[in-house]
């Protein structure tokens, strides 16, 4: 189920990859809320995105969305 809402994600995440970009997606299972982590960053251009959040694919679309916004793909 949350891998076919992430999967559709794939041809962003590889392009902001590309770019030089990376992708981080966590889920922890040791926290009782807010269980999920997105992270992206981009070294050369000091861009960091980060967020806690309960639903991993909800967060990577802002996260991505947010990406795209001040880096075109």
């Amino acid at each position: 189920m949350v891998t076919e809402m992430i999967d559709r994600f794939i041809p962003q995440i590889e392009a902001a990859q590309t770019q030089g970009a990376v992708v981080l997606l966590k889920w922890d299972g040791e926290r009782p809320n807010v269980r999920g982590t997105v992270v992206i960053t981009r070294q050369d251009t000091d861009y960091v995105w980060r967020k806690d959040c309960d639903d991993v694919a909800a967060g990577l679309a802002e996260a991505l969305h947010d990406y795209e916004a001040k880096h075109a793909l």
